[in-house]
């Protein structure tokens, strides 16, 4: 199976390849790690793995940094940020994606799809805004 690339926003100048590893390390196997400045890229084997990553490692602290883990734009056409992966409008696959409240409106607005959630049984002091991260 083909892997998958996650973007590392707001990384740190003082992050070297072994911390983002580090960071890493659960989430099953990296392809390669690509610094920059003040971002990164992390491949991974399984886009899975790269799923559970960007789901738990979101606005989590890298070096001393809150860091925004997102999945990273495809190779193909221009640019390199998050954004524009698998779940982005453009592609054929049926899912629709919801940005994290730090992403902004990059990703353009919500797209309706067939599937439903229903949730029951909560607490009537539960809010529908996602608490602090």
């Amino acid at each position: 199976m083909s892997g998958c690339r996650v973007f590392i926003g707001r990384l740190s100048p003082h992050a070297r390849e072994r911390d983002v590893e580090k960071f890493f390390k659960g989430y099953g196997r990296i392809r390669e790690i690509n610094l920059k400045n003040g971002f990164g890229f992390v491949e991974f084997d399984d886009h899975r793995d790269a799923d559970d990553a960007v789901y738990e490692l979101n606005g989590k602290e890298l070096c001393s940094e809150r860091v925004t883990i997102e999945h990273a734009r495809s190779r193909r056409g221009r640019g390199g940020g998050p954004g524009m992966g698998r779940f982005s409008s453009s592609s054929s696959s049926s899912s629709s994606y919801r940005p994290s409240r730090s992403s902004g409106s990059r990703y353009g607005p919500p797209v309706r799809t067939e599937h439903r959630l229903i949730v029951e049984n909560l607490s009537s002091r539960i809010s529908w805004q996602l608490p602090p991260v």
